[in-house]
This record gives structure tokens, C-alpha cells and sequence, in this order.
């Protein structure tokens, strides 16, 4: 499964509720940055980085738009909605190898 169909189920199955399926894509040792102002954390293991998405609000859901495919790596925009909230725009990218989620870049919206 190449990086586009990997991503296409996660979100999938994300939006769906099935965070434990979406988590389930991801590598052991995937590894997840995220960029909060002018401060970047990074999280490390299928441990911390599916936490952080196990823990997320029920409801959470993204929407990719503006997709490129470069082979492995999977760049979109994304809507990131979670319920009492307000919606975030945000730029990502994923690295897929060998139909698991290796990487996760999310960062502010900057177009």
C-alpha cells in the first residue's frame, strides 16, 4: 500500500471514530513533531504518538485538502476539527514505508 492509500484509510478510519484502527497504521517507531508557535515537540513510538491521538477529544476528525503524493511521503492541508473547539488549518506531512505511518509533521497553516 503506497503513502496516498495508507493516508486515504487513516483518515478514513479517523474520522470514522476508529482511532485504534487509524493508530493501527502506524509504525512502532513512528515519530510525530509538532509545531506550537516558535516551540516543536516530538514525540516518539507508536506509544506516545498513538496517544496523543487515543487521548484526543472524541469527535476529533481531519480532513486532508490540497494533497501532493511524493512517493512516500504524503503532504497535505489539514482541517483539524474537534468538538468545543475552534477548527485549525495546519500543514502535514506523512512518511509511510511499507504501508505504515513512519512520521507525522503537523505544523501551523503558512500559505
Amino acid at each position: 500500500m503506497g503513502a496516498t492509500d495508507t493516508m486515504e484509510v487513516f483518515f478514513e478510519l479517523l474520522n470514522a471514530g476508529d482511532v485504534t484502527g487509524a493508530v493501527g497504521l502506524m509504525d512502532e517507531k513512528t515519530e510525530m513533531r509538532i509545531h506550537v508557535g516558535d516551540n516543536a515537540r516530538t514525540l516518539r513510538g507508536v506509544e506516545q504518538v498513538g496517544g496523543w491521538f487515543l487521548r484526543a477529544d472524541k469527535g476529533l476528525k481531519m480532513v486532508p485538502g490540497d494533497v501532493r503524493d511524493l512517493g512516500n511521503t504524503y503532504q497535505a492541508d489539514l482541517v483539524v476539527i474537534r468538538p468545543g473547539a475552534p477548527s485549525q488549518h495546519l500543514d502535514a506531512q506523512f512518511r509511510v514505508e511499507a504501508g505504515k505511518i513512519t512520521s507525522i509533521n503537523l505544523a501551523p497553516y503558512t500559505r
